[in-house]
């Protein structure tokens, strides 16, 4: 679903692992005994940062309620390092399953952030060309007519349509991720490639498609091997059953939570159907702003806004959201699927890192809630902000 501006939020605001590094955790903290059933929990917390992470605690059970989320997990990290991480509430409701720093939940759009970091990593490595013809990289795509390039489809401007009428709550299952394109590629563009901003899932599934070209692997393996792998996100995952006990649910317009309908995200597997935790979306933050994983130019891509031809910001990079804030700039993705909602945002000059994940959508829900004066990311992530900047 078309996510809120992250730019719009901080405009108002005042002033690794694996192969990328071993030193994760900020120093001190610890993980503690195991929590009342449903009750919020710090997992770790590091008591260098111990007042700024009192200071935005008593944001996550606001949040939580805005949502009407059975269950929640935020995690932080600054300057780099995990500073916090914790998690409220129940996986499953029924069954009284508590949500662990483990469990896993649907992200919805925040996939987008996923697909478009591993395409940079591959055009980094001159495997892909983001400047290329998708034609060049998937054959199926019509060879009369305009086509997008890789940068365009991460950036929204590559006239691809979005999901239309039911396909937001598909039934059907695709046995492969070319065989999904079906459902749109043929279509005529909304506009000439670049000449105007139109989000679009499909868009993704397209660059997704050319992830398997240049790596020879299905999409899944490709990510694996691509990115999760390399950052030591072992919760995240597309295309399985969730870990964690998850079960997950939609909110009643009388803001209550009820079991989800059924889905099959087999048709947005890079666009919208990853499943993962806040401490592996703060793991893949604190990659992507690592010059060891990518590099400068890579960092730029994603989160530089494009420019139509005409010369118009949009306020999206490459499977970002980005604008400027008196702090810097800064970027993130909000996701709202069936059953789930999630976002991440950075601030790359300090690698502040704010990533939140729910059990619970409003993708069914007869209106969406009304989330005013909900906490948004930037007023998480500003104390640890200024802090870095302090010691700077």
């Amino acid at each position: 679903m078309m996510p809120r501006r992250l730019a719009r939020a901080i405009a108002g605001v005042a002033l690794g692992t694996g192969a990328v590094g071993s030193a994760l955790y900020a120093r001190g903290g610890g993980e503690a005994a195991k929590p009342p059933a449903g009750a919020c929990h710090d997992w770790f917390a590091a008591p260098t940062y111990r007042r700024e992470i009192n200071s935005v605690r008593m944001l996550i059970p606001t949040m939580k309620r805005a949502f009407a989320a059975p269950g929640l997990s935020v995690a932080i990290a600054a300057d780099g390092k995990l500073v916090w991480s914790q998690s409220c509430g129940f996986a499953d409701l029924e069954r009284r399953r508590t949500v662990t720093r483990t469990t896993q939940f649907r992200v919805g759009s925040v996939s987008k952030t996923l697909t478009a970091a591993t395409v940079a990593r591959l055009n980094q490595e001159r495997r892909v060309d983001v400047d290329g013809d998708i034609r060049k990289y998937v054959p199926a795509f019509p060879r009369t007519g305009p086509a997008p390039t890789l940068r365009q489809l991460g950036g929204h401007l590559g006239g691809i349509r979005h999901y239309q009428g039911a396909e937001a709550t598909n039934t059907q299952h695709y046995e492969s991720l070319t065989d999904s394109l079906r459902v749109f590629i043929n279509d005529p563009l909304l506009a000439p490639p670049g000449e105007e901003f139109h989000y679009s899932s499909y868009g993704f599934n397209l660059l997704g498609a050319a992830v398997e070209t240049a790596t020879g692997n299905e999409f899944a393996g490709a990510i694996s091997g691509t990115l999760l792998t390399p950052l030591a996100m072992k919760r995240t995952s597309v295309g399985r059953p969730p870990l964690g006990g998850t079960h997950f649910y939609e909110v009643t317009g009388a803001r209550r939570a009820v079991p989800a309908p059924r889905i099959d995200l087999s048709d947005r597997y890079p666009s919208g159907a990853f499943l993962s935790t806040a401490d592996d979306l703060v793991r893949f933050g604190i990659g992507i702003t690592n010059d060891a994983f990518l590099d400068a130019p890579s960092q730029a891509l994603l989160f530089t806004s494009q420019r139509t031809r005409a010369g118009t910001r949009t306020g999206y990079g490459f499977g970002f959201e980005s604008g400027e804030s008196p702090a810097g700039r800064i970027a993130g993705h909000t996701g709202n699927v069936v059953g789930g909602t999630a976002f991440i945002f950075i601030h790359p000059r300090t690698r502040v890192v704010v990533a939140m994940v729910t059990n619970i959508g409003f993708v069914t829900a007869p209106t969406p809630p009304n989330l005013g004066g909900t906490p948004d990311p930037p007023q998480l992530a500003m104390p640890f902000i200024r802090r870095v900047l302090a010691r700077r």
